[in-house]
């Protein structure tokens, strides 16, 4: 590798050398330029079944480099020079490499570089293996105190594998402290003590309040003649089983936790707060259990980690080891009964955990590192590269025009927390951790609204556009299911310079293994949507923006009449500043801001509720009745256009899909992004039920029948799902309404039916019971009528949520 290509938690001072080589080998010269490549247009299928992308794990939302191996092909030739300004654990850079190219990964966050670096740093396995076992040699003695036990059976020797322990709770009828392992010895849980004294099945859950956490089971193998040689001891056991279980192993876990720690290890709060009372980051919650790094570990391997950390020393490749299983060994891993694994994307800590024994845990990632280290020593074709931990915001250490194609994976608004994630890693790393000042990131504890996450990403995608020379491609990944929010990163790219790509068809990185939310779940993203943006030749003529700056005064305010139509259409119940927030961010990311009188053309399109509760501020805008009228007229067209392409897609993704009863919202979307070109103002989600129907699972399916086609294109006509929504965000936040503004009960009734065809089951069993509706003043069929509708939504609502019919409950075994 390069001399100083990983600079640690700094900014690499070597970066600007490094890419001005590059430029004098690669000269760029748009008098002799003849790069002229079409946008990619294939779709990728593969996998995370892989060593090589099992050997460090990153959050939500990391990449299979052989997926991007396929855009660098497209778009690039050995030798040039790629870019990751949003590297994560350093997917693009792994490509690159392999397929011959120079690699420059950048990130803000010190964890993410540090697992760039351990992928890309070339490995003798041989050497790797000697200096594994030393550090596991250095730590035996104490391995052999924190995981050896007694067999009950036999009095001898014995290897822990792992301790479950189990959040506690109070029976709320008996009150009894009920640990959930011991609950789930039924099936569903329930509370033991009063099954077993009174046969009465008092359900147990995660969902009532923790009393304490505490060790309820071991399983270890004996290490004489014993058969099996694998066993468990618990709680819940025979009375031979719980007395061992008390004598052998709380005893054991009591001594542990009376000895001194005597290795450094992490004791400061999360996210460097220095008041336990203060909480930190979106993800806080007091069932967190946590508020320091270390009380995410047990005591037992909180001393493993720390004196296995302790004999890596400076090997950065045994403490990358070590970080690679560190969520395993924590309090994070579940305990299962098919299993265990964690669950990524946040802090949650399971209401049964799974403390595995360190060593055996890290024996199994250091032989798939191993694995992976191999494959990669085989495949690499480049060591060119550079890793520099900096903010994507100013790229001035990079001269203009002299990179030669970007991949990234940029943040995705709220969705996942890196900062707060990448903490642990970082503490025990010694990095740097108060990067998240400056982190681009929406979280409105630290402060930062979605107008921040835009600015800096505008901020940070002008800088790409800078490096990138004239002619070359960006390729945008992304995981997100809001077109809110793909439409904004898309404005942002056009607003710096870039144009799209041209493509028939969604792009996206499909790596299969969905979990059960992304099969099943409405809205949520099954792939990794890709869009392919090109930076302009000189000369080349760009797409003009919604504001231009060339408007006369009737014109702009005609426009911005039109943006605050949109965000009230679109959000109905809106504050004041949220829509002068809307309004300046348009016109300021368009560099077109105007003195304007907003009272005065807010009041022309929008009228104020007071709040009844006079929470929040006070006044909530709605769009006028006659406004919604002009919407609806000026919308029809483009929602049909947009439906009639969907319609296509479904009848046709049916017709290949022989099994299914609909569409799932992922698959309408990804289509939607790309099919329709001119989108309406009105999100997908929400125009969707004026057209298709929800069938049980969750999917959208066409109209049936003609009946099915009738009322879908009257409620359409009548602009039902704008009205309902609006007066629904009325409800929902106490907004005191007019008189003439109150639906009658017949049209209640209609708002409900609507709603119950329409799949919104929440939205018409919130019209029944807090709406208003008076059903004595219907005709009789129209009061049976609209019961049936309030019942059909109470039970998708209840079968949505898991709701199930009544078992009898019995031990599991039974």
């Amino acid at each position: 590798m390069p001399e100083g290509y990983y600079s640690g938690d700094k900014p690499n001072p070597k970066l600007r050398a490094f890419v001005e080589q590059h430029i004098k080998e690669r000269p760029y010269d748009p008098e002799t330029d003849e790069y002229d490549v079409s946008a990619f247009d294939k779709p990728i299928v593969t996998t995370k079944n892989s060593a090589v992308f099992s050997m460090h794990p990153y959050h939500l939302g990391k990449k299979p480099f052989d997926a991007i191996q396929s855009y660098i092909e497209h778009y690039t030739e050995p030798g040039d020079l790629i870019l990751d300004p949003f590297c994560g654990s350093g997917s693009t850079a792994v490509a690159a490499l392999v397929k011959g190219r120079k690699s420059l990964s950048i990130d803000l966050s010190p964890a993410a570089t540090f697992i760039t670096r351990f992928y890309i740093t070339p490995t003798d396995t041989i050497s790797l293996q000697k200096r594994f076992d030393s550090m596991v040699s250095k730590a035996a003695e104490e391995m052999e105190f924190l995981f050896s036990t007694k067999c009950h059976r036999c009095n001898g020797p014995a290897t822990i594998h792992y301790v479950i322990y189990s959040n506690e709770y109070e029976c709320p009828r008996c009150l009894s402290s009920v640990t959930l392992f011991e609950a789930s010895q039924f099936s569903p849980p329930i509370c033991p003590h009063c099954f077993e004294g009174r046969r009465v099945e008092e359900p147990i859950s995660s969902k009532l309040a923790v009393k304490g956490v505490i060790p309820v089971a071991v399983n270890y193998s004996c290490l004489r003649n014993c058969k099996p040689k694998r066993a468990t001891r618990s709680i819940s056991g025979s009375p031979k089983e719980r007395d061992a279980f008390k004598s052998i192993d709380l005893k054991q876990i009591a001594e542990i936790e009376n000895r001194t720690i005597s290795h450094p290890y992490p004791q400061q709060f999360m996210m460097n707060v220095t008041d336990p009372e203060i909480p930190w980051g979106d993800e806080w919650r007091p069932s967190r259990n946590f508020r320091k790094v270390a009380d995410l570990f047990t005591y037992r391997n909180l001393w493993a980690v720390a004196a296995l950390m302790d004999a890596a020393g400076n090997d950065l490749d045994l403490r990358a080891v070590i970080t690679s299983g560190m969520f395993a060994i924590s309090r994070k891993a579940q305990h299962l009964d098919g299993g265990g694994g964690y669950i990524p994307g946040n802090w949650a800590l399971p209401p049964m955990s799974k403390q595995r024994n360190v060593v055996d845990s890290l024996r199994k990632v250091f032989n798939k590192t191993c694995e992976a280290k191999r494959f990669l020593a085989d495949s690499l074709s480049s060591t060119d590269a550079i890793i520099s931990t900096q903010t994507a915001t100013d790229l001035s250490n990079i001269p203009s025009e002299s990179i030669d194609y970007i991949f990234t994976d940029p943040p995705y608004g709220g969705a996942v927390q890196y900062a707060e994630l990448n903490f642990l890693w970082e503490s025990w790393l010694g990095l740097n951790t108060k990067w998240n000042e400056q982190e681009i990131i929406v979280n409105e504890t630290r402060g930062k609204s979605e107008l921040d996450w835009a600015d800096m990403m505008k901020s940070a995608f002008a800088e790409c556009f800078r490096v990138l020379k004239p002619g070359r491609w960006l390729s945008l990944c992304y995981h997100d299911t809001s077109e809110g929010t793909w439409a904004l990163v898309q404005d942002i790219m056009a607003e710096v310079g870039f144009v799209v790509g041209e493509t028939d068809r969604a792009l996206y990185i499909d790596t299969g293994g969905n979990t059960y939310n992304q099969r099943v779940a409405d809205k949520v993203t099954k792939r990794d949507l890709v869009i392919n943006f090109r930076k302009p030749k000189l000369g080349e003529v760009t797409p003009a923006i919604a504001i231009t700056g060339d408007e006369d005064e009737t014109t702009f305010n005609d426009k911005v009449r039109q943006i605050i139509r949109d965000y009230v259409g679109a959000n109905p119940g809106s504050t004041k500043d949220r829509i002068y927030d809307e309004v300046v961010s348009r016109m300021v990311r368009s560099g077109q801001m105007e003195a304007h009188d907003f009272n005065e053309l807010l009041g022309q399109v929008a009228e104020e509720a007071k709040i009844e509760s006079g929470k929040n501020g006070g006044g909530r805008w709605y769009l006028k009745e006659t406004e919604l009228v002009i919407a609806d007229a000026a919308e029809n067209a483009r929602e049909d256009a947009a439906a009639e392409r969907l319609g296509v897609f479904i009848k046709g993704f049916l017709k290949k899909n022989l099994g299914d009863e609909g569409v799932h919202y992922s698959d309408l979307f990804e289509h939607y992004i790309y099919a329709v070109k001119e989108k309406p103002r009105r999100q997908l989600a929400e125009f969707l039920p004026d057209y298709f129907y929800k069938t049980e699972q969750g999917t959208w399916r066409l109209p049936t029948s003609e009946e099915e086609e009738k009322a879908k294109h009257e409620a359409r006509v009548k602009g039902l799902g704008r009205r309902v929504k609006r007066y629904i965000a009325q409800l929902e936040l106490g907004a005191a309404i007019p008189g003439h503004e109150r639906p009658s009960d017949a049209t209640l009734a209609e708002w409900i039916r609507h709603c119950k065809r329409a799949g919104l089951y929440e939205q018409g069993k919130l019209l029944y019971e807090k709406g208003g509706l008076n059903t004595d003043n219907l005709p009789e069929e129209a009061m049976v009528n609209v019961e049936e509708d309030y019942q059909v939504c109470v039970r998708m609502i209840a079968r949505g949520a898991g709701g199930e019919s009544p078992k009898k409950r019995k031990r599991k075994g039974e």
